[in-house]
């Protein structure tokens, strides 16, 4: 029976990418001194630039520089294209036309994703979004999403979007089932459930306050944990542990806090008084209408120099007459937020 004959030009890139290849082999290869089409030669270049010999990667860097777009495009189309490869491609272009179907390209590695997801433009942001399957398979590229500095509006509510549908569902459906069984009565527990996941909100958040020693292993605990471990004790932790992950500096982690049923006014405004959660956090609190009639938390988020300015100018006239003559001699507050009391203050008293 015939068998289908393998290409030299096949087999020499076969051989650069399995690491066989002999040493003069690489060194033509890393010049671009081999016979393979364009798209093959890209794929050769990218094996050998991921293998970090720090001899050949100067001379493939060189050789890089003189691919063209239709190169790039057709090693990412072409069939077998390694995730290392792709991941050599995508660290070195700007372009759309290359980095669209990059993106969407099943072999490309996480770690890739994660590195474009923290820099690419909005165009490339709606593409990556839409991939659900891997951003719930890897929480770290939605997490370097939130921290692209030209990361769009619309994007930003898709990632909250996802992170509310994925990462929170489980838990509201897991939190109505335990409502259901103690409604049931003690019958309807699973016998395998463990006393700790039978304790009630309030039981979690009562007892005395954590010692030193006590918040050093807390800390050890979470610097352990990954995202969705993080993002799910957000939502089901005690207030000790909720406290600590709201100042946690991923975006997805210190806002579930936020939308934890657990976290009360009072936690609130505790958070609201805090200096070192970020803007993203102080944000939530005040998007929530009910939150905001209170007036320590209205007052806390004013007078919180992380606040973000937008956000405090619309408050201000919402203080209480006192808590505006004070907030209008306040070094402390940027002089925006300032000299709008002191206009109300003034008018007032004219």
């Amino acid at each position: 029976m015939a068998t289908e004959e393998t290409t030299p030009e096949v087999d020499l890139l076969s051989s650069i990418e399995n690491g066989k290849a002999e040493r003069r082999i690489l060194e033509f290869a890393a010049r671009g001194f081999i016979p393979l089409p364009p798209g093959e030669l890209v794929r050769a270049v990218g094996s050998i630039l991921a293998m970090g010999d720090p001899e050949l990667v100067p001379l493939a860097e060189e050789t890089y520089k003189t691919f063209d777009h239709a190169a790039l495009i057709s090693a990412v189309a072409s069939d077998g294209i390694r995730g290392e490869q792709l991941d050599q491609i995508a660290r070195r272009t700007e372009e759309a036309k290359v980095l669209e179907p990059l993106i969407r390209h099943r072999a490309v590695p996480d770690a890739t994703l994660a590195w474009l997801a923290e820099r690419i433009p909005a165009n490339l942001q709606d593409i990556l979004v839409v991939n659900q399957v891997r951003l719930l398979a890897a929480p770290v590229i939605v997490e370097k999403l939130f921290e692209n500095p030209n990361l769009s509006t619309d994007i930003r509510r898709r990632a909250d979007e996802f992170v509310e549908e994925f990462f929170l569902k489980k838990e509201r459906e897991e939190d109505a089932r335990r409502a259901i069984e103690a409604t049931l009565g003690p019958q309807a527990k699973p016998a395998d459930q463990k006393p700790q996941e039978q304790r009630t909100a309030q039981d979690e958040d009562e007892g005395p306050p954590l010692s030193e020693d006590e918040k050093q292993s807390l800390f050890a605990k979470l610097s352990t944990m990954g995202i969705v471990q993080k993002v799910r004790l957000a939502w089901r932790g005690t207030k000790e542990e909720r406290m600590f992950l709201v100042r946690d500096r991923n975006r997805l982690v210190s806002t579930a806090v936020l939308k934890s049923p657990k976290t009360r006014e009072a936690d609130a405004e505790t958070i609201a008084n805090m200096k070192s959660v970020s803007e993203d956090v102080l944000r939530g609190i005040a998007f929530r209408k009910e939150w905001m009639r209170k007036p320590g938390i209205l007052r806390a988020i004013v007078l919180n120099p992380r606040s973000p300015i937008d956000i405090t100018l619309q408050l201000v006239p919402k203080l209480s007459q006192k808590d505006q003559k004070t907030l209008a001699g306040d070094r402390n507050v940027p002089e925006g937020v300032r000299a709008t009391a002191r206009r109300i203050v003034m008018a007032r008293e004219m």
